[in-house]
């Protein structure tokens, strides 16, 4: 498709009237006025005017993208933005050319802040795998309905998620051997201290933990 115009129509400066009027015409409180005020009005409609023509092309339509996407027979989700939706006409309305590994990956990434989003084609058994980031669930349902809209019929679909991970584990462990000595006197007999006696004790709590490392 071939780039957009400019837009600019007859001319490409905010409007103003009194460049094509002698400047003693200013002197006149109320005329000048009158002549802000048109010249204001005036860049109104310049503007309406490059706004309306911007949607006659996918590429820079905004509010227009509504009727692009009837005309198409395509629905967007409440997610989607602008660019997502444009893309997405693009697509549909090239529908003659072949779907591609590349045509899928761009169509999948509209969806992967880091563009990671990659595309395994497999034909000795007609599926693909699709290999992405985690992503929001809105997301997720997004990519699945376009692939199904733009995928050959007779490949099947196969979604693997993944997530990196930086993070590093540090397990601190205190070994202790305790040995118990077993003290006895020579003969048992009755005790009977003549004053009171204090006894100190400190009390560990143990929790047994297991750890299974995978992999070894």
């Amino acid at each position: 498709m071939a780039d957009a115009p400019d837009f600019q129509l007859l001319r490409n400066t905010k409007v103003d009237l009194s460049r094509y009027l002698p400047a003693f015409l200013f002197r006149d409180t109320a005329f000048g006025d009158a002549l802000n005020t048109l010249s204001y009005e005036h860049e109104l409609q310049r503007l309406t005017l490059a706004g309306a023509a911007k949607q006659a092309f996918v590429q820079t339509a905004t509010w227009g993208l509504d009727d692009w996407e009837e005309f198409v027979g395509l629905e967007h989700a409440q997610a989607d933005t602008v660019q997502t939706r444009r893309n997405k006409i693009l697509m549909k309305l090239a529908g003659t050319e072949s779907v591609t590994v590349s045509s899928l990956e761009v169509l999948i990434n509209q969806y992967i802040l880091d563009k990671s989003g990659t595309v395994t084609d497999h034909p000795e058994t007609y599926s693909a795998d699709f290999n992405i980031p985690l992503v929001d669930k809105m997301s997720l349902l997004s990519i699945a309905k376009d692939v199904r809209t733009y995928i050959p019929a007779h490949i099947g679909q196969v979604y693997k998620t993944h997530a990196d991970t930086n993070v590093e584990n540090h397990i601190a462990m205190l070994k202790s051997t305790v040995k118990t000595i077993d003290v006895y006197p020579v003969a048992v007999e009755k005790i009977a201290p003549e004053s009171g006696f204090y006894v100190a004790m400190a009390m560990t709590t143990t929790e047994r933990l297991t750890l299974y490392i995978g992999g070894i």
